[in-house]
């Protein structure tokens, strides 16, 4: 047991450093491409009646007048502070709006993630133990059809019926959990709906295969020799040899729906991370670009360390190291 405990926190890491040239070539990226894009923040906050000099002076107050790799290395000392600074407009402190916003995108997406689990996974246990039926050949087609659609053409399809035309669902904005559970649940309704088709569609597929296969297996032909109930089967015999594939496709499915969110929060107005981040594009709000990166690069390293040691978990005979 000793020697499993040493060998996965060896994994974890292996694997974090592995991430941190990435970390540190994402962040890079950002301060540079600041410098890059058209006009100034400084301009943006003073307003168009502002003289050069008062520009000058803002400039120099966040050290946007230091060459690029010093404003980096400046940046990057006070992150291992545990300083990520104030947004340029508000002046709020950049980690707490990091706080209030992951967690409006972390419930979209863990509850996208849930729907699609729950419709994905148990429809593809059917049909593969049904293959060619009439339920098989319309899943397959309608699963193809949701895949090939745009995430765009999704949200707008989905806006327009349910909020719109049906008038059943807010169209925009937002209520936390916290301030009112119920009203919550209504307003991230639409949002999820509109994340989970393509990945309801993705969970189904992949998994579908991978059940259709084991079935074929000796030991699952064998069980079937027995007379044993075709649920007993699925749930003994195919689901947990499937659970490796089901996971990663978890993992991959995370990054998807964290991306995703970018598309659905704009549309929406909901106050999350990639509306957040797409407002700082537009007013050259540098400090807070650099905490979204960095805290995006963070997540999708913790999510494939978990799908890898998840491996393990699932199926002790793999090795982590």
């Amino acid at each position: 047991m000793r020697i499993a405990k040493l060998s996965y926190l060896k994994a974890v890491g292996v694997r974090l450093l592995a991430g941190i040239p990435v970390f540190l070539l994402v962040t890079f990226s950002a301060t540079a491409l600041s410098s890059l894009m058209p006009g100034s923040a400084a301009q943006l906050i003073l307003g168009e009646n502002a003289t050069q000099a008062q520009i000058d002076a803002l400039n120099s107050r966040y050290g946007y007048d230091l060459p690029v790799w010093e404003r980096y290395l400046g940046w990057l000392g006070r992150l291992l502070q545990g300083d990520l600074g104030q947004t340029m407009f508000s002046q709020q402190s950049v980690a707490k709006l990091l706080v209030d916003r992951a967690a409006v995108t972390f419930e979209i997406a863990l509850l996208a993630m849930f729907v699609s689990l729950v419709i994905g996974v148990p429809l593809a246990m059917y049909t593969a133990s049904r293959p060619g039926g009439i339920v098989d050949t319309v899943l397959r087609a309608v699963s193809s059809v949701m895949l090939s659609i745009p995430t765009f053409v999704i949200v707008v399809l989905l806006g327009f019926v349910f909020a719109i035309v049906l008038r059943w669902l807010p169209a925009t904005g937002w209520v936390s959990f916290s301030d009112d559970p119920i009203g919550n649940l209504y307003y991230v309704a639409l949002p999820v709906m509109c994340l989970s088709v393509h990945q309801a569609a993705y969970f189904y597929r992949v998994s579908r295969s991978e059940f259709v296969a084991i079935l074929q297996e000796d030991y699952v032909l064998v069980a079937r020799a027995k007379g044993l109930p075709t649920r007993y089967i699925l749930m003994r015999h195919v689901l947990r040899p499937a659970s490796p594939q089901v996971l990663t496709v978890m993992g991959l499915s995370m990054t998807y729906l964290l991306g995703g969110s970018f598309i659905v929060e704009s549309y929406f107005a909901v106050p999350g991370i990639g509306w957040t981040v797409l407002n700082a594009v537009s007013s050259h709000d540098l400090p807070v670009m650099q905490a979204i990166l960095s805290l995006t690069v963070v997540i999708f390293v913790v999510i494939f360390i978990l799908v890898d040691l998840g491996y393990a978990l699932i199926d002790p005979r793999v090795d982590v190291s």
